[in-house]
């Protein structure tokens, strides 16, 4: 019998990483999942509860007018991502891929769209490897968009006082809407424990709209921090925020990420213009709805001067260009990152081991 399409593409791939010169792993979302990070949409979607409560999508919230608008509930969800993704640790296929890139004779590099810092963090990446292209929020700026990018201080962040979001299914809840607060035995979380549904006289439940905060009858808002606690700031005392390239974001300061992209082409430079040189770009993770390390990954293999071989890893959208030439582009998908890295980690490994038992027996 012969092998299925997987194991086939799997041991593709693994012989693309065994023989490379070099690797660029490029990651998305769906890198943090087995972290316990979810993704912004697909099946792993799961950021906030607030968010189903309030209608609000994703990349509303994640827009930097909200700091101006709503600064409390800006940064309860900011502190609920930093908090996230600080107490998280990177998992395994972190580890297993700076290590397969490690022993490659140029090395490796990470270019990342997630701001969580987990490259930053894993040995062999570390800060001066990793091009994280939308920032991180291990760092801080000004609102105002003036000079000046600084650690984040973790302690400072946490003790931003937010109320836990533990209400559950059926339990009554006071909204606030058109600025005020009204309560009504109609108002209960709904049974995915975020969304706010009103019942009617039947009983028949459906979602509230123009939901603005929401709480237990007389508590906290659930959705913002507590109101009149001091933000962040920068050390002059202006209004900070994340360094982190947000939607639709005009002041957003890029000398942080510049100084990562600059390290990052100086080692490109390298062997990128190398007919020999054989390169392998690792993607993992990486969705389509903003395809920024999608097409930078295939940007890079096509440019490439020498053999190039692209590994998509992605558990639903691992569709890839047609090979051509000396490039050849390898779908990996219906699996997650763990899992995908992990088998081919595996592979790399028994191919060694099979060549050493050769090595031996000549």
């Amino acid at each position: 019998r012969g092998m299925s399409v997987e194991n086939i593409e799997l041991t593709a791939a693994a012989d693309a990483i065994a023989t490379a010169d070099a690797m660029v792993i490029g990651s998305g979302a769906g890198m943090g999942v087995d972290s316990g990070l979810g993704t912004f949409r697909g099946r792993n979607a799961g950021v906030w509860p607030p968010l189903k409560a309030m209608g609000v999508d994703f990349s509303e919230m994640s827009c930097p007018d909200v700091f101006e608008k709503d600064p409390y509930a800006a940064w309860a969800f900011w502190k609920y991502r930093h908090q996230a993704y600080s107490h998280s640790q990177p998992h395994d296929g972190y580890r297993l891929l700076a290590q397969l890139g490690g022993q490659m004779p140029m090395g490796c590099f990470s270019i990342t769209s997630n701001i969580d810092g987990h490259w930053a963090r894993t040995p062999g990446i570390g800060e001066g490897r990793t091009y994280e292209m939308h920032g991180a929020l291990t760092h801080m700026q000004r609102m105002d968009g003036c000079e000046g990018i600084w650690p984040t201080d973790p302690a400072s962040i946490a003790q931003l006082p937010t109320a836990l979001w533990d209400l559950a299914p059926g339990e009554i809840v006071e909204v606030l809407r058109n600025g005020a607060w009204s309560s009504a035995p109609s108002f209960r979380i709904g049974d995915d424990g975020a969304t706010v549904v009103s019942h009617d006289e039947d009983g028949v439940g459906g979602p509230l709209e123009d939901v603005r905060g929401v709480r237990r009858p007389g508590g906290p808002d659930l959705c913002r921090v507590a109101s009149g606690t001091p933000l962040p700031v920068s050390s002059g005392g202006d209004a900070a925020r994340p360094n982190v390239l947000m939607f639709g974001d005009c002041g957003f300061l890029h000398d942080r990420i510049e100084e990562q992209e600059a390290r990052y082409k100086r080692w490109l430079s390298t062997f990128h213009s190398s007919a020999t040189a054989k390169l392998v770009v690792v993607e993992v993770g990486a969705g389509t709805a903003v395809p920024t390390v999608r097409f930078a990954c295939e940007r890079l293999v096509s440019r490439h001067a020498g053999p190039a071989t692209l590994v998509r890893l992605n558990l639903d959208q691992s569709l890839v260009p047609a090979s051509y030439g000396n490039k050849r582009f390898i779908g990996i998908g219906g699996m997650g990152a763990l899992e995908s890295i992990a088998k081919l980690d595996s592979l790399v490994q028994v191919r060694a081991a099979h060549q050493a038992g050769d090595v031996t027996s000549v």
